[in-house]
C-alpha cells in the first residue's frame, strides 16, 4: 500500500510539473566565494543566479580558423564549424518564439553507429556546444542541484559528520507573474533529484551533488549546453531549454548595465544644434594639388591630413596675352586687339593628400536616432564658366553708325563648360565624428571672379581716346548653411542596454585563407539604451581587428610524468566583470577574444601496466570525425586531401572583396546593383564562373536577387536590417571559393 502511494505521489508530481518541465542554467566566471574546486567548481565557467548573467551584447560574432586548424582538419573541418554556426544563425529573434516553446524539440541527439564503433567525436556538435556556452548558457542538468557549502561539524570527522547546503541554479524558461522565473528540477522534460557523493581526500572534487533522473527510462542530459556529444552521437539542432535560456538572456526586456566594448564608438546626437557652413570645393581641390601638408593645414585651420605623397609632374600652361595695336593702313583712331597664346612647360611638385575630416556633401554621413542617411549631392565634375568682355575702341562701333570721332563701348557675355570639380564641402571639427542634419537654413549663391585680363599697348604704339580691351571670367558657387546637431563618438559607452534578440555568426577568413593576418571589419548596428525612463536608439560602430572566436588546433595530450588526462579541446571565454552589481557576481558581458583549441594529437591509445602492453590491449581515447544521419561514410581527421582543396581556394579570388558591401536604403525604388567578378592569383581557374549562395547561407535581403551567370546582385530591397550571406563561385572545371559578405538595408 505504501509503495502504491509513493507511485501515485510520483505520478502527481510529474503531472504537476508537465507545464514547467524545462529549465536552463546561466554561465559566468568563477567569481563567488562558495564556488570552490573541492565541491565541483572548476574550469572557466560556473552557474549564475538570475540577474547575475553574462551575455554577448553585439549582434555579429566573427569567427575564423587559423592555419593550425586548417592544416589538420582541412576544408571538411572548416565546413563542420560552419555547420554549427549555421544552426545558430537559423534561430530567429528570441521574442518571436511561442510562450511555451512548443515548436522546439526537447531532444536533438542522434546516433551514427559506424562512427560510434570507430570512437569518433563530431566536430560540428562539439563546436555547437561551445557556441551555445559562448552566448552565456551553462549545463542545466549539471546545476539542477549543486553544492553551496560543505563543512565538518565541530569535533566531527569526514564523512560521518559532514553537512552540505544544496541549491538550484536551473531556472524555468517560462515566466510567471509578475515576469519572474522560478528554480526548476526539470530539464527538457526530465525530472532530476540528487545524491551527494563524498570521498573526503584525494583530488578535487571531494564532494558533489550528482543529479539522476527520477524516471530511470527518461532521456538525460539532452540540452546542447549540457555537455558535448558522446562518441558516435551528434546534434541535429539546439533544444527547447537552450532556446529558453537564450530568450532570457537576449530578450529586449532584459536590461543590464553594460559597456558597448573596447572596440566600439557610439554616435551620440542629443547635442545642442548649431549652424554648419560649407565652403568651395574647387578651391580646396586646387590648393590641395600644389601645397604640401603643412602649408595646406595653415591655409585651412582644423584640417586633418593623414598620408601625404609628393610626386613630380610636367605641367604645360597656356597663357593668353592680349594687346592693342594699330595697323599702318588703318583709319585714324582705329585700334585692334590681338591675343597671343604663350605655352610654357615646367616640372612641378604636386601632392596627393588623404583628408581625415573633409566631407564633400554627397558623402556627408548623417546619423540620427535611427540609422545613417545621406544628404543630396552637390558635387559636379564640370564647371559653367562665364566670360565678360569689355571692348572700348572704334572697332567696337556698329558698322554703318555715324562717325563721331569717339570710341564705342561693347560689352558681351559668353559661357562654356570646362572640366573640374565643383561643389561644396565642410571640415568636421576634431571633437566630432559626424553631424545630424536637422534642416537647410540657407543657400547662398556666391560668384567667384578671377583676375581681370586687361589688354596692353604693343611696343611703339599709342592708343588715343582711352581705348581698352578686358576680359573677366567668373563662376557661381552655392554655399549651404545647415542646421545640425553635432555628433560625438565616445568609445566604449556605458548604459542600461536591452537584449539584442539574436546573434549571427559570420566567418572572416585570414589573408587568402592561409595567411596570418585578419582584415579589419567595420560593423554598424543600432543599440537601445534605457535612460530617464525613455528608450533611446543609438548607432554603434564596431571595428573588428581580430576574430571574436578563433578556431585553433594543438597537441593537448600531457607530457612525460603527467597524469594521463587528455582534453578533447580547450576553451577560454573572456568575461567583463567591471559592471557587476554591488555584492553580486553579475551581470556582465562576454567579450571578444575567445580561442577554441581542438586536440590534434591524432588517434591516441592508452596502455596500463596491469593490461597487455600491446596494441590489442590498448584503449583508444578518441578520433575526430564528421558524420550525420545519412549513409555517407564519416570523415575521419586528419584528412590531408582537404588541405590541398583549401590551398586551391586561396588561388581564386572574388572582387569586390568585401566583406561589407555598400549600404542601401529600403525607401522607394533604388535599383541596387553590385556585380561580382572572379579572377585567379596564379592561374588554374577556368571561366566561365557560376554564382550561387553557399549551402546553408542566409538569404539576400528581400527584393534582391543573384544572377547565377553574371554574378550581379540587383533589385529593390524592401526590408530594413543587416543581412549576412555566403557567396559560392565555381569555375568551369569545378574549383570553387566561398566568401562572406554583408549588406545593410537602411530605413
Amino acid at each position: 500500500m505504501v509503495r502504491l502511494l509513493k507511485q501515485l505521489i510520483l505520478v502527481s508530481v510529474l503531472m504537476l510539473g508537465a507545464e514547467k518541465a524545462f529549465a536552463f542554467a546561466l554561465g559566468g566566471p568563477i567569481n563567488e566565494a562558495y564556488q570552490d574546486a573541492t565541491i565541483g567548481y572548476s574550469g572557466n565557467m560556473a552557474p549564475k543566479n538570475l540577474g547575475e548573467e553574462y551575455r554577448w551584447n553585439r549582434p555579429v560574432i566573427y569567427y575564423a580558423a587559423n592555419q593550425s586548424f586548417l592544416d589538420y582538419f582541412g576544408s571538411n573541418g572548416l565546413y563542420a564549424v560552419d555547420g554549427a554556426c549555421q544552426i545558430m544563425n537559423s534561430l530567429t529573434n528570441v521574442s518571436l518564439y511561442s510562450a511555451n516553446l512548443g515548436e522546439i524539440p526537447t531532444e536533438t541527439m542522434r546516433e551514427n553507429y559506424l562512427a560510434q564503433a570507430l570512437g569518433l567525436a563530431d566536430v560540428k556538435s562539439w563546436t555547437l556546444e561551445l557556441l551555445v556556452k559562448y552566448l552565456g548558457l551553462d549545463q542545466p542538468e549539471r546545476y539542477t542541484w549543486t553544492l553551496h557549502n560543505r563543512f565538518t561539524a565541530p569535533g566531527g570527522s569526514c564523512p560521518a559528520n559532514q553537512i552540505y547546503d544544496v541549491i538550484k541554479r536551473n531556472f524555468e524558461p517560462f515566466f510567471t507573474n509578475p515576469d519572474q522565473l522560478q528554480p526548476s528540477s526539470y530539464a527538457n522534460g526530465t525530472l532530476y533529484s540528487y545524491l551527494i557523493l563524498e570521498r573526503c581526500t584525494g583530488p578535487n572534487p571531494l564532494a558533489d551533488a550528482i543529479e539522476f533522473a527520477v524516471d530511470p527510462t527518461a532521456l538525460t542530459f539532452t540540452a546542447v549546453a549540457s555537455r558535448p556529444a558522446t562518441f558516435g552521437n551528434f546534434f541535429s539542432g539546439i533544444t527547447r531549454d537552450d532556446i529558453g535560456g537564450l530568450r532570457y538572456l537576449m530578450r529586449t526586456n532584459n536590461y543590464n548595465f553594460e559597456n558597448s566594448g573596447n572596440e566600439t564608438i557610439t554616435f551620440v546626437t542629443n547635442n545642442t544644434t548649431q549652424l554648419l557652413f560649407t565652403s568651395n570645393l574647387t578651391e580646396l581641390v586646387s590648393a590641395a594639388l600644389t601645397n604640401d601638408a603643412a602649408t595646406l593645414s595653415a591655409l585651412l585651420p582644423g584640417l586633418q591630413i593623414g598620408q601625404s605623397v609628393a610626386f613630380f609632374t610636367n605641367v604645360v600652361r597656356t597663357n593668353f596675352v592680349t594687346t592693342l595695336i594699330n595697323y599702318p593702313a588703318d583709319p585714324y583712331g582705329t585700334t585692334r586687339s590681338v591675343t597671343v597664346a604663350v605655352l610654357s612647360t615646367n616640372i612641378e611638385t604636386w601632392y596627393n593628400h588623404e583628408f581625415l575630416n573633409v566631407f564633400a556633401t554627397p558623402n556627408i554621413q548623417i546619423v540620427n536616432n535611427l540609422s545613417p542617411t545621406f544628404v543630396p549631392g552637390h558635387v559636379a565634375f564640370s564647371n559653367l564658366v562665364t566670360v565678360l568682355t569689355t571692348n572700348i575702341s572704334f572697332t567696337a562701333c556698329v558698322p554703318g553708325s555715324p562717325y563721331t570721332g569717339l570710341p564705342c563701348t561693347n560689352i558681351s557675355l559668353s559661357s562654356f563648360w570646362t572640366n573640374g570639380i565643383s561643389g561644396d564641402y565642410f571640415i568636421l571639427p576634431s571633437n566630432l565624428c559626424s553631424v545630424a542634419l536637422i534642416s537647410t537654413q540657407l543657400i547662398q549663391n556666391i560668384s567667384i571672379t578671377n583676375a581681370t585680363q586687361v589688354a596692353t599697348n604693343a611696343v611703339g604704339t599709342t592708343n588715343a581716346f582711352g581705348e581698352s580691351f578686358s576680359q573677366t571670367t567668373f563662376y557661381n558657387f552655392n554655399r549651404y548653411v545647415y542646421v545640425v546637431k553635432p555628433v560625438t563618438c565616445p568609445a566604449n559607452t556605458l548604459g542600461m542596454r536591452q537584449g539584442i534578440e539574436r546573434v549571427q555568426f559570420v566567418r572572416r577568413d585570414f589573408d587568402s585563407l592561409l595567411g596570418r593576418f585578419f582584415f579589419p571589419v567595420t560593423n554598424d548596428y543600432p543599440t537601445v539604451i534605457l535612460t530617464n525612463n525613455t528608450l533611446v536608439t543609438r548607432i554603434v560602430r564596431r571595428v573588428v581587428t581580430a576574430p571574436d572566436v578563433l578556431i585553433d588546433a594543438a597537441d593537448l595530450a600531457p607530457g612525460p610524468s603527467q597524469n594521463l588526462v587528455i582534453p578533447i579541446l580547450q576553451d577560454g571565454i573572456v568575461y567583463n566583470e567591471g559592471n557587476t552589481l554591488p555584492n553580486l557576481a553579475g551581470p556582465g558581458t562576454i567579450e571578444p577574444g575567445t580561442t577554441y583549441t581542438f586536440n590534434k594529437v591524432g588517434p591516441i591509445y592508452e596502455n596500463q601496466a596491469l593490461d597487455f602492453l600491446d596494441q590489442a590491449g590498448a584503449t583508444l581515447w578518441f578520433i575526430w570525425g564528421s558524420f550525420d544521419g545519412t549513409t555517407n561514410a564519416p570523415v575521419v581527421y586528419p584528412n590531408g586531401t582537404d588541405i590541398l582543396n583549401i590551398e586551391n581556394q586561396a588561388l581564386i579570388q572574388i572582387t569586390p572583396a568585401g566583406p561589407t558591401l555598400p549600404s542601401i536604403s529600403a525607401a522607394g525604388t533604388v535599383n541596387y546593383s553590385t556585380v561580382f567578378t572572379g579572377f585567379t592569383v596564379s592561374g588554374g581557374a577556368t571561366p566561365p564562373y557560376n554564382w550561387s549562395l553557399a549551402a546553408g547561407s542566409p538569404g539576400l535581403p528581400p527584393g534582391l536577387f543573384l544572377n547565377v551567370s553574371t554574378g550581379a546582385i540587383t533589385g529593390d530591397p524592401t526590408t530594413q536590417g543587416i543581412y549576412d550571406f555566403t557567396l559560392h563561385m565555381t569555375d568551369s572545371v569545378g574549383r570553387f571559393v566561398e566568401r562572406d559578405f554583408s549588406i545593410t538595408v537602411l530605413p
